[in-house]
């Protein structure tokens, strides 16, 4: 199989027509690829974004899943946008977020003050 194209964000941002001024859009952050002839991007978010050792409790809090609750929604719940579902699932090594979670499954919520610093380090680290 040949190995993706990998775009930056600025191609990304032309390719698609993207509004400049959403900072928080995944293609301003991670690095986008394509498979040759494919259809759509993805990105590589796990490859990226590494929690490493112990997230320092003042960080975050937890919260307990309702029955098929979508990552949207949770996002929602606590950052007031949809679009930070995948800070909670990196930080708790959440691959599949195609699967609802069960309810009543365990999570670690970045609080909302800490989100910036989360994304500034990622920016940091590509």
């Amino acid at each position: 199989m040949e190995e993706p194209t990998k775009y930056n964000k600025y191609e990304v941002q032309s390719l698609l027509k993207l509004d400049s001024k959403s900072e928080f859009k995944l293609e301003r952050i991670f690095n986008v690829y394509k498979q040759h002839g494919g259809k759509y991007f993805y990105y590589d978010l796990l490859n990226t974004i590494n929690f490493s050792g112990e997230v320092d409790n003042d960080a975050y809090e937890t919260y307990y899943t309702q029955a098929d609750e979508p990552w949207t929604t949770m996002s929602y719940k606590f950052y007031q946008r949809i679009d930070l579902w995948w800070v909670i699932a990196c930080l708790n090594k959440i691959d599949d977020t195609f699967t609802p979670l069960p309810a009543g499954y365990k999570l670690m919520i970045p609080k909302s003050e800490v989100i910036r610093t989360i994304i500034d380090e990622i920016k940091l680290t590509r």
